[in-house]
């Protein structure tokens, strides 16, 4: 009889610990991937010239890549389509108005991004693999699913920057992004 207690209190506090790591991924979103992966320099990452925290309305950045092709409102940050397939998020208000905090390129999307001929620093493009992401970033990487999407992503923990790389059915990269990790 005693066994049989010891057995069932076992089992409650794995559905416990169990139930509170599900409850844990769920309300921290995607920072709870960051806190358990290991760091990977990501200290001279940019697609193109571009990097995170460049401001948009800088006279290099509006020479490169003119007026945006579009925007999206956003609570928070402004989404820009630029010409070249690069899209940006940006700071609204402030003192830091226009900072860059997500960097994304990807394949068309509702006709409004051009499939991108930009890549990361270490050569990883829209239509490499995940076994390329793998050889060029290493294997400090975290996975999780967004949009029934297969994600292969990389933290900076010193920067607070990470690397996204969203996988299509086929295992190659569709969509790229880098992002400052306090971005929702």
């Amino acid at each position: 009889m005693r066994i049989k207690y010891i057995v069932l209190l076992a089992l409650i506090i794995l559905i416990g610990i169990v139930g509170f790591q599900t409850i844990s991924r769920f309300t921290e979103g995607r920072s709870y991937y960051f806190k358990h992966s290991d760091s990977t320099n990501l200290s001279n990452e940019s697609f193109g010239d571009v990097r995170l925290h460049d401001n948009i309305h800088h006279p290099s950045f509006v020479e490169e890549y003119g007026i945006p092709l579009s925007r999206e409102d956003n609570d928070l940050y402004d989404y820009y389509h630029w010409k070249g397939g690069l899209e940006t998020a940006s700071v609204i208000t402030g003192k830091e108005k226009g900072n860059i905090v997500r960097l994304i390129i990807g394949e068309v999307e509702e006709g409004v991004r051009a499939k991108s001929s930009l890549k990361t620093v270490k050569g990883i493009a829209i239509g490499s693999t995940k076994q390329d992401v793998m050889d060029s970033y290493g294997s400090n990487y975290y996975t999780r699913t967004e949009q029934g999407v297969d994600i292969i992503g990389y933290v900076d923990h010193k920067l607070r920057t990470t690397i996204e790389f969203w996988l299509v059915e086929d295992g190659k990269v569709a969509e790229i992004r880098l992002d400052d990790t306090n971005i929702d």
